[in-house]
């Protein structure tokens, strides 16, 4: 090949090259946004114990049995639905002395435990109580729920994107740009199954309190700039 064929090839490849389209990555910019909102409990559901000692097992559970029967006919009395009443099975066991290293049974001890769903928070203190009076022993846990966690949630992360694109306009502005488009959005909350505000409890004079809590989104969202 002559050097006036090589330099006509040379200056050819040159021009091809120099008429190739430059590709540029996108501008891209990520922000990370929330939001929340405090929910008051609107339901709370109650676990009672009934617990009783002896030596006659039998004369234990009749006694539990008609404890038993008088909460759930009071919690008839203020229209609670039986689906929302639980009543399990008594458990029993035996009980021991310990003298001069020899084990000595000395009668037995039995107990159920009772829960209940009260839709209404506003009625805690009565149902309360009304179960202490009547023979339950001990009020093993409050739990206060919120019974629309879901539709809140979503309400919630809703707002948590609008929220981002505020962000991310307010940068891209400072930095002499603008948001064109959004490429990819993750939700890094986990969708609660339900709220549980569990004993908070304040205490004025004699009524109970659930307080409030945070129901809470958060999201991570990744924008095209121009």
């Amino acid at each position: 090949m002559t050097a006036r064929k090589m330099s006509i090839l040379l200056i050819g490849c040159l021009t091809l090259a120099a008429c190739q389209p430059i590709t540029q990555e996108p501008r891209t910019l990520t922000v990370s946004s929330h939001a929340d909102i405090e929910v008051e409990p609107d339901q709370v559901n109650i676990n009672l114990s009934i617990n009783r000692e002896g030596q006659d097992l039998t004369l234990l559970k009749q006694e539990i049995d008609t404890t038993t029967a008088a909460i759930i006919t009071f919690l008839r009395e203020q229209q609670i639905d039986d689906r929302d009443i639980r009543s399990y099975q008594i458990n029993a066991s035996p009980r021991y002395d310990y003298k001069d290293g020899e084990r000595l049974q000395r009668g037995y001890t039995a107990t159920r435990q009772v829960s209940v769903l009260l839709r209404h928070v506003s009625n805690y203190d009565t149902i309360i109580n009304q179960a202490l009076e009547v023979g339950a022993t001990h009020i093993l846990n409050s739990e206060f729920l919120v019974s629309e966690t879901e539709a809140l949630y979503q309400q919630v992360l809703e707002q948590a994107v609008v929220n981002a694109r505020a962000k991310a306009d307010k940068i891209a502005r400072a930095a002499n740009s603008a948001v064109v488009d959004v490429l990819q959005i993750q939700e890094s909350s986990q969708t609660p199954v339900r709220y549980e505000a569990t004993m908070r409890m304040q205490q004025a004079a004699d009524v109970s309190l659930p307080g409030t809590n945070k129901i809470r989104a958060q999201v991570q969202v990744t924008y095209q700039l121009e």
